[in-house]
C-alpha cells in the first residue's frame, strides 16, 4: 500500500512535483527519480497511462457493486410482497372468523376468539422477524450506496484529470477491497445451508481425522477428474467423479477442481455440459477454466472465486441485455481482465466446450463445438481445471462431465 499524505504533490526526495509512475516501485515519481529508476531498467509509466490501468480495476469493482445492488434491492422486494400477502391472508382469515362467528355457540365464540387472538401473534411475530431481515438488507443497502459514492468520486477525480489525487485514492481502495454484499437467504435457505454443510462434514469427518493423526495421503494425483475433497463447496460428484453438478435449492454457487496438474506438454480437457438452462436467473452462471496450481488448495479450503492466476471462460446472465452473455477473464498481477466476444456466444445444454493448453508456451485457448473463441497467454509454470457452477431455480442444476 503507498503511504504519503494525501494532498501533497510534491516528491519528498527532490521536492519537484510527481509527473510518472514507476510500477516496479509501486509509487509516483518526479524527472529526478525517473533517472534512478530508468538505470534500474524499471517499467515507468505516464500518469494518464496509469490512471488508465486504474480505471479498468475500478470498473469491475462499480459493476460489482451494481451487481450487489440490483440482488439487495430484489431481496427487498420480495420481503415486501411477502409481508403484504401474509398479513392480506390474516386480514381476511380474522374477517371470515368474525363473519361465522355469531352463528356459533358459546363454546364456539370462545374459540373464535382464541383463534383470532392467535392470528394476531401469528401476525406480530412475523412482522417482527421480517421487519428484522428488512433492517438488514437496508443496512447491507448503505454499505451499497456508501461503496457506490466512493467510486464516484473516484470518477470525478478521473473526469476532471486530476490524475494524482486519483492514482492515490484509487490505490487505497485497491489494496484495501470493497467487501462484497450477498443478499441473506429465502425462506429458511440458511438453515438447510448450514444443515447440507454439516451433512458434508461428517462425510469427511473420518478422513481428516487420520490426517491429523500425521497418516499422509501418499496417492500420486494424475487423474483428470474432479477432486472429492471439496467439502464444502456445495458440489456433489458422480461417474467416478468425473461428473460435477450443483443440486442445491437456494442461491448458492460451488467450486470444483480438478486433480491433473499441467506442466509441460499439450492437452485438451473436454468437458460436457450435461445441463444448463436458458434462464433469465442472475444466478445462472458456469466459469471453465484453470488455477495457479500453488493457489489450488486455497480453492479446495475457502470455496474463494476470487484468487490470483484463474483463467477461464464464463457464461452469465446479463440483465441489461436480457440474454445470456460470454467473456473471457483472467485474475492476473492483483487486477482483472476481461474481454467480451464480438458476436453472440454462450454456452448452452449439451454443447462440447474444449480448453486446450500448450504448455510449452504458456498459452490456453477456448472452443465451443470446435468454434474458436481464443484465449489467454503468459499462464503459470502448473495449472489445474477448475468449474464455478451457480444455482438454477426451478430448473435443471447446472452439471458438467470432464470427456
Amino acid at each position: 500500500m503507498l503511504s504519503f499524505e494525501i494532498n501533497s504533490n510534491l516528491c519528498e526526495k527532490h521536492n519537484t512535483e510527481f509527473c510518472l509512475y514507476c510500477k516496479d516501485e509501486n509509487e509516483l515519481i518526479c524527472t529526478q527519480c525517473y533517472e534512478t529508476c530508468r538505470i534500474n531498467d524499471h517499467e515507468i509509466l505516464g500518469l494518464n497511462e496509469y490512471s488508465n490501468e486504474i480505471s479498468e480495476t475500478l470498473t469491475i469493482i462499480f459493476n460489482q457493486i451494481k451487481n450487489d445492488k440490483n440482488q439487495n434491492n430484489v431481496t427487498i422486494e420480495r420481503l415486501l410482497k411477502y409481508k403484504n400477502k401474509l398479513k392480506q391472508k390474516i386480514q381476511q382469515t380474522a374477517k371470515n372468523i368474525q363473519n361465522d362467528s355469531d352463528l356459533l355457540i358459546k363454546i364456539i365464540q370462545n374459540s373464535k376468539i382464541n383463534s383470532y387472538n392467535l392470528l394476531k401473534k401469528m401476525e406480530i411475530i412475523t412482522n417482527i422477524r421480517i421487519g428484522k431481515l428488512l433492517n438488514q438488507e437496508l443496512k447491507k443497502q448503505k454499505t451499497i450506496n456508501k461503496n457506490q459514492m466512493k467510486i464516484n468520486n473516484l470518477i470525478q477525480l478521473r473526469n476532471d484529470n486530476n490524475h494524482i489525487n486519483f492514482i492515490k485514492e484509487s490505490k487505497e481502495i485497491i489494496n484495501r477491497g470493497i467487501p462484497r454484499v450477498r443478499s441473506g437467504y429465502w425462506k429458511g435457505g440458511q438453515e438447510e445451508g448450514h444443515k447440507y454443510k454439516e451433512k458434508v462434514k461428517d462425510k469427511y469427518k473420518d478422513k481428516e481425522e487420520k490426517r491429523k493423526g500425521g497418516e499422509k495421503d501418499e496417492r500420486v494425483i494424475t487423474e483428470d477428474e474432479f477432486d472429492p475433497r471439496m467439502k464444502e463447496n456445495l458440489i456433489e460428484l458422480k461417474n467416478g467423479n468425473k461428473t460435477a453438478w450443483n443440486p442445491y435449492k437456494r442461491d448458492f454457487t460451488g467450486l470444483v477442481c480438478g486433480k491433473k496438474i499441467y506442466s509441460r506438454g499439450g492437452y485438451e480437457i473436454k468437458i460436457k455440459i450435461d445441463q444448463f438452462p436458458n434462464s433469465n436467473n442472475q444466478w445462472n452462471e458456469i466459469w471453465l477454466g484453470v488455477i495457479k496450481t500453488e493457489n489450488r488448495k486455497k480453492l479446495i479450503k475457502n470455496d474463494n472465486w476470487n484468487l490470483e492466476g484463474t483463467y477461464y471462460f464464463i457464461t452469465c446472465w446479463d440483465e441489461d441485455e436480457k440474454c445470456l452473455v460470454s467473456q473471457k477473464i483472467k485474475r492476473e498481477g492483483g487486477k482483472y481482465i476481461n474481454k467480451s466476444f464480438p458476436e453472440e456466444i454462450s454456452l448452452k445444454k449439451n454443447d462440447v466446450f474444449s480448453i486446450f493448453l500448450d504448455m510449452e508456451q504458456k498459452k490456453m485457448s477456448f472452443n465451443i463445438n470446435e468454434k474458436k473463441l481464443g484465449g489467454w497467454e503468459k499462464l503459470p509454470e502448473k495449472v489445474n481445471f477448475f468449474a464455478y457452477l451457480a444455482y438454477q431455480t426451478g430448473e435443471e442444476k447446472n452439471q458438467i462431465t470432464i470427456n
